[in-house]
């Protein structure tokens, strides 16, 4: 067993790909983005509102509501989430590849994969809708 696993060519295994390596990379820069200008929108831009007395604390629910009223917001969390998704289980679905599943055993990781991340993706969209809604 372990002579017929030294001589198979580890190029040929079955490995995630072209593209998802790719995406990956692409995913991750976009995020460091997104998140850096999420931080700033929501963390430093209401500081001067606290410091001028205007509300008691940097984030409350009618704040959060307001900015989600805004298609801006709702396409920035959008994204963000859309990416994280991609970005956690494109990882997670490479490091399962690299156990060298079976072809089968591969389409299966990936649908299950795509499967979680379209419910987890409808369930934000639909806890976001809450504030879009009020």
């Amino acid at each position: 067993m372990r002579e017929a696993r030294a001589n198979v060519n580890p190029s040929t295994r079955n490995t995630p790909g072209f593209w998802p390596w790719f995406l990956q990379r692409i995913s991750s820069l976009l995020l460091l983005v997104l998140i850096l200008l999420h931080g700033w929108i929501n963390h430093f831009l209401p500081i001067s509102d606290v410091e001028a007395g205007l509300q008691d604390k940097l984030v409350i629910f009618d704040v959060v509501a307001e900015r989600l009223a805004q298609g801006a917001f709702v396409a920035l969390d959008i994204a963000l989430l859309t990416l994280v998704l991609y970005h956690g289980l494109n990882g997670v679905r490479g490091i399962l590849l690299e156990w060298g599943p079976t072809a089968r055993r591969a389409r299966t990781v990936t649908s299950t994969l795509w499967t979680i991340g379209a419910a987890t993706f409808a369930y934000a969209v639909w806890s976001l809708w809450a504030f879009m809604a009020a």
